[in-house]
């Protein structure tokens, strides 16, 4: 073969080769992007579902509700033997708001139904505000939380899941829990989610531990007497909180407690303790040789105070007061909890949390090893019935002690558990005016948190990869139908676009 039919040939050879493979990358491309647009049609199929299951369980749910409230006030005006003029009336004020909460269920909600006070919170995902609706002067706290960064931090579950709780904690809306902090409205556009609670405008009790940095035994059996009550009423509903901390409980304008922050309740396939059991599960459990020596009481406190409100808005928060079980992630119970109380309960008598350290890592190995690690200061007073009940809370999963003998335990003479709310709260928040935010701590103010996205761009779309997850969010509560509010039922009509 000449010299010139061979370069022809391999000129060839390697112009079908590169078409082969150009071929090749085509079909292979093609065949990505059918894969990709495949997941995307099913992951929008599995939605639609789930959008469509939503829609008939709350359909459900709101009639059997809606007898169950009927069957309740029967039940009620039997029990008074009242006229059939008086039962007549009293039902029809009923269906008449029963009228009025299916109008009101009609409406989607903005954020632009409620004018901006103040910002009182912020947290890892958002932030908190006291909010007037417009139209009714009502005053709410709305919590905003950005779509995006629960995304990006993978923590969908556990957003859902305190919109959940709040929302059908009590499935029939019968009794309203005092002890944990209502839900009224719950709503979305293309950005945030939003949660519009009752305002407590007392602040929390991490707060009041910063102002005051200790508590006497007496303030200290008031404020844990209550929060077991709450705690009760929870697990009543077989819950699990997981979250019990000082900046969880809120103190309402009487001066008692109310339970916040339902994001990692169990039985909502929540699990945020995973994330940071990971992070720290790669590590020793022993404690270093540092630890040995210790800082005093007054050091430890100026540390604990300067840190834990920083603590409080990061992502993962601070293992003070999980229980080690929690940790281990092999199973636990509610007890779990009460745990969290016996933190708790040594911090106000003490100033800080019994397993506090400069990290989280430190204070995880010193939970683990509990049984070294906690110690009562010897500057400090506490009585023997004090220090057994913190013993006997921070203990082995086996060995603590049970609700019944909790109530009955001796640091409790003379409270009546059936009656705490009586009591006369240790503190009294000063509140001077309707608008007062003097409880709560001062907060610089963000452009983009100040004036939220509005206009085309906010416009929801359920099925855009942001919103999918978000499906079935949105929420409204009997209790909040008024009179206030029927006034402005009818001027919302007028523009608000019915829910889709």
């Amino acid at each position: 073969m000449s010299e010139s039919s061979r370069s022809s040939s391999s000129k060839d050879t390697v112009t079908t080769s590169t078409v082969d493979e150009s071929l090749l990358d085509e079909e292979t491309e093609e065949s990505e992007l059918d894969e990709e647009e495949r997941a995307h049609v099913t992951e929008k199929a599995a939605a639609c579902k789930f959008a469509i299951e939503q829609f008939y369980d709350g359909f459900w749910r709101y009639r059997s509700q809606r007898e169950a409230r009927r069957t309740l006030l029967e039940e009620k005006m039997s029990e008074k033997n009242l006229q059939h003029a008086e039962r007549d009336s009293m039902l029809g004020e009923l269906a008449k708001k029963e009228t009025e909460f299916i109008r009101f269920r009609r409406l989607r909600l903005t954020h632009n139904e409620f004018e901006n006070i103040k910002l009182i919170g912020r947290g890892a995902f958002g932030e908190v505000r006291l909010v007037r609706m417009k139209g009714t002067g009502e005053l709410f706290a709305m919590k905003r939380l950005k779509k995006t960064d629960i995304l990006s931090k993978e923590q969908v579950t556990h957003v859902r899941a305190e919109r959940d709780i709040m929302a059908h904690g009590d499935p029939a809306n019968l009794d309203n829990n005092p002890w944990v902090v209502k839900l009224l409205f719950s709503f979305q556009d293309a950005h945030y989610l939003y949660l519009i609670m009752e305002y407590i405008p007392g602040g929390d009790l991490m707060n009041l531990l910063i102002k005051w940095d200790t508590f006497t035994e007496e303030q200290t059996r008031f404020y844990i007497a209550e929060t077991i009550i709450a705690i009760e009423s929870i697990h009543n509903m077989d819950y699990i909180h997981r979250d019990i901390k000082p900046d969880n409980l809120l103190i309402d304008s009487h001066g008692h407690v109310k339970l916040s922050d339902f994001g990692l309740c169990t039985g909502l396939e929540t699990n945020k303790f995973t994330q940071l059991y990971q992070k720290l599960s790669g590590q020793s459990t022993k404690l270093k040789d540092a630890d040995k020596t210790k800082p005093s009481r007054e050091e430890k406190r100026a540390t604990w105070r300067a840190k834990c409100r920083v603590m409080a808005f990061s992502t993962v928060g601070t293992p003070d007061y999980i229980a080690p079980e929690v940790f281990l992630q092999r199973g636990y119970t509610q007890d779990c909890d009460w745990w969290s109380v016996g933190c708790i309960m040594y911090e106000m008598l003490v100033g800080y949390p019994p397993f506090c350290s400069d990290t989280p890592t430190e204070t995880y190995r010193k939970v683990m090893n509990w049984k070294d690690t906690l110690q009562f200061p010897s500057d400090v007073e506490i009585s023997s019935h004090a220090k057994d009940l913190i013993v006997r809370l921070l203990c082995s999963v086996d060995e603590r002690i049970s609700l019944k003998s909790l109530k009955a335990h001796p640091f409790f003479e003379g409270i009546n558990w059936n009656d705490v709310r009586s009591m006369r709260p240790p503190f009294i928040p000063r509140i001077d005016h309707q608008t007062d935010t003097q409880n709560f701590d001062e907060f610089e103010e963000m452009e983009d948190e100040a004036h939220p996205a509005t206009g085309a761009k906010s416009v929801w779309k359920p099925f855009d990869s942001n919103n999918i997850h978000f499906i079935g969010y949105t929420y409204k509560s009997f209790d909040a139908v008024r009179p206030s509010l029927n006034n402005a039922l009818h001027a919302w009509s007028q523009y608000a676009p019915p829910r889709g």
